[in-house]
């Protein structure tokens, strides 16, 4: 994250629920064309292909690997919540594929017909509803408990590898990218803060 055009640290736990942030932001975007389906309202297309490929990028390709690959192991190593940690696997599994067949419907020839578009809103329904109360209980269950399987070092270290990776995959201000295509998109569908 940037100040000022100065980088400072954020705290492991607080870069997982502000990734979650973006999420939402995605989620809002998914519901709004949601309504305009239900409406029989036109969209541009291409805001749900972008939005698509944000959750592909920076939620499955991101967020969600250091969950897998790092979070929910501590969780498995200490035997601690462990039923909620396999729900959640099996959560990114399905929104998984749930991505997928939202990409595959909207890479298609651009004729999104009545029946593409209510397929559509149905797997836009399903990832919000599941990731709805997935994100609340990882802020609320997984997160705050990180810090007590590490040291202060590890928990440091931790955070630092997460942010190396985040550099990796999106460039040094992948973030702000990110936002920067959710704002468009927000711009795009009249998705207004009030």
């Amino acid at each position: 994250m940037y100040k000022n055009n100065e980088e400072f640290d954020v705290p492991l736990t607080e870069d997982l629920m502000r990734e979650h942030g973006i999420l939402n932001r995605v989620l809002l975007i998914y519901q709004a064309v949601v309504d305009k389906i239900k409406h029989h309202q036109d969209y541009p297309v291409e805001t749900l292909q972008k939005s698509v490929e944000i959750i592909r990028l920076f939620i499955e390709g991101h967020h969600e690997r250091m969950e897998e690959d790092y979070i929910f192991p501590l969780f498995e190593k200490h035997k601690k919540e462990l039923h909620l940690i396999a729900t959640l696997k099996e959560q990114h599994i399905k929104g998984r594929e749930i991505t997928a067949n939202i990409e595959v419907l909207v890479q298609s020839d651009g004729n999104l017909d009545h029946a593409i578009q209510l397929k559509i809103k149905h797997l836009l329904e399903e990832f919000i509803e599941m990731y709805r109360p997935h994100e609340a209980r990882e802020d609320t269950e997984i997160f705050p408990l990180v810090r007590s399987f590490l040291t202060e070092n590890e928990f440091e270290e931790l955070s630092e590898k997460f942010e190396q990776f985040e550099h990796q995959l999106l460039g040094e201000h992948g973030l702000e990218d990110i936002m920067k295509k959710i704002r468009s998109i927000e711009k795009d569908l009249n998705i207004l803060f009030k």
